[in-house]
């Protein structure tokens, strides 16, 4: 079960590897990636504002598969994966096998999940990396926690908020009442087993930023400056930003009906724990797991960190752990009636019920019809455009004017750009490239204009220079325009002889000619 699973995980994920292209920031992490092995491995003329590791990976998906989008999101497909197995294994071990296969199953379908998957953001590899520094954690692995729990923070800043859950949960096996805690010796090899982890993974890489330093800032402080300081918000922004968060929280699910059973099982597992008065071991994770959602959650509403919904996607991870839990209580109070001798539903058939309520929003979420993860059209066309910049290239020296595309072309061109064939020049407003334009007329001169960021006022600045834009090429939402001499027509009809001139007091100009038809 927990293979089908996984495969079907695989194959929602997969369904959009290439049929969007690169919003902004993919390519700015493809740029990187490309920048950093081919120039400058210690990024001191180019400042990533994240920690290297996942742009270190991805530099290693393209050498190992080619230069491509589809590359950058298959390696994100593959990490996504990887998740669904990671929930299971550790929900399996806190709960029984019907709670692994439960969150297998909401891991594997939540779209969310699925649509953050074929895209080449940081964040499917932070989910991988605090999920397994979590699963290891339980499973006493200590110094392969302190790994996880490093590539996590070495991935992306909010790789911290991991640190509390992945502790915690290690303190949850530590009760002095359980009888069979560590002792004070082997507490204390376990924290430095689980310190050492940490240091193997982040001690290298602030070595490696060190040596920047004197020229170029820390991806963390540059991180900070980007974003602006997180600070605390005031309390009357409280309202309308957890509003905010919550709008984007719902396509965890994207389905009111997923919800509500998801919602339902939690109260009724919560009520069975109590009434049978469960185990310690039994339901402290899943409080645990519960209050840091919560922590989690609450700690974006109260401060000024953007209301981006890729922030959100830690929250898989605690939502398929809960929805493992509440199953295993239900199976748990299905096997008491059984040995009472009364008849109950199946581990089976609470699964297949968990199958029909996911598998809509899945599916929708796989055909990209859910407005949150990758690009959903807005770049449509704009490979294209860049493919015709690139053959442009070949026979011709080339400037390029770009005003949002800045990263794109950095990505796209980065071959014909550092070999000089193309000159990507930033324009902030249709005078300045009008001017720029005129001053370049040993180059072809093209300029990608986007549907949704229109030059309204080109035409008049060019022709004041003498110029004129022609479309080359109109591709999804993006026009590709090449700006040239406006033409003179035939002036064989001209004919020129000396101009007629009168006796005069005073003689004519010398030469003076006039033209007449």
């Amino acid at each position: 079960m927990l293979v089908l699973t996984t495969l079907a995980g695989f194959a929602l994920r997969s369904y959009l590897l290439d049929r969007y292209p690169f919003r902004e920031d993919e390519a700015i992490y493809g740029y990187w990636a490309l920048y950093g092995w081919h120039q400058d491995p210690f990024f001191l003329h180019v400042w990533p504002d994240k920690p290297p590791v996942f742009v270190w990976l991805l530099t290693l998906a393209f050498q190992a598969w080619g230069v491509s989008p589809a590359t950058a999101r298959f390696l994100n497909i593959g990490l996504s994966t990887l998740t669904i197995p990671v929930l299971a294994v550790m929900a399996r071990g806190w709960w029984g096998d019907w709670a692994g296969v439960a969150a297998a199953l909401v891991a594997g379908l939540a779209p969310f999940a699925i649509t953050f998957a074929p895209t080449a953001f940081t964040d499917p590899l932070l989910v991988l990396a605090g999920s397994l520094a979590l699963a290891l954690m339980v499973r006493r692995r200590f110094f392969g926690s302190g790994m996880a729990l490093g590539v996590a923070i070495m991935t992306k800043q909010q790789g911290l908020l991991f640190v509390p859950l992945v502790v915690g949960a290690g303190l949850l096996d530590w009760r002095p009442s359980l009888g069979d805690g560590p002792t004070p010796r082997q507490r204390a090899l376990a924290v430095l087993a689980f310190l050492a982890g940490i240091a193997a993974v982040v001690a290298p890489i602030l070595y490696w930023d060190s040596l920047r330093w004197s020229v170029a800032p820390s991806p963390w402080d540059l991180g900070a400056r980007n974003v602006g300081a997180v600070s605390l918000t005031a309390l009357a922004q409280w309202g309308a930003r957890l509003r905010g968060w919550l709008d984007l929280a719902w396509y965890l699910l994207a389905s009111n009906l997923a919800w509500l059973v998801v919602s339902a099982g939690v109260v009724v597992g919560v009520a069975l724990a109590a009434r049978r008065r469960a185990p310690f071991r039994t339901w402290a994770p899943a409080v645990f797991l519960v209050a840091w959602a919560v922590g989690f959650g609450g700690l974006h509403v109260v401060t000024s960190v953007q209301i981006w919904d890729r922030y959100l996607l830690p929250l898989v991870a605690p939502l398929a752990l809960a929805v493992a839990w509440a199953v295993a209580e239900l199976q748990g109070v299905v096997n008491g009636w059984r040995g009472k001798g009364h008849k109950g539903f199946p581990g089976g058939a609470l699964m297949l019920i968990g199958l029909l309520v996911l598998a809509p929003p899945a599916v929708l979420a796989a055909a990209g019809r859910l407005p949150v993860g990758g690009d959903h059209g807005a770049y449509s066309g704009i490979d294209e455009a860049f493919a015709y910049v690139t053959a442009a290239s070949h026979a011709h020296s080339v400037a390029l004017y770009q005003r949002e595309l800045g990263w794109h072309a950095r990505f796209y061109l980065y071959d014909a750009l550092e070999q000089g064939a193309v000159d990507l020049r930033y324009y902030p407003s249709s005078v300045f490239l009008a001017d720029s334009a005129a001053k370049q007329p040993d180059r072809r001169r093209l300029v990608i204009v986007p549907d949704w960021s229109p030059l309204r006022d080109l035409d008049p600045q060019l022709a004041a220079r003498g110029l004129t834009a022609k479309v080359r090429l109109r591709a999804g939402h993006f026009t590709v325009y090449e700006i040239s001499a406006q033409s003179q027509g035939d002036a064989r009809w001209r004919v020129c002889r000396p101009r007629e001139t009168r006796p005069a007091l005073t003689a004519p100009t010398a030469g003076a000619m006039m033209c007449r038809p």
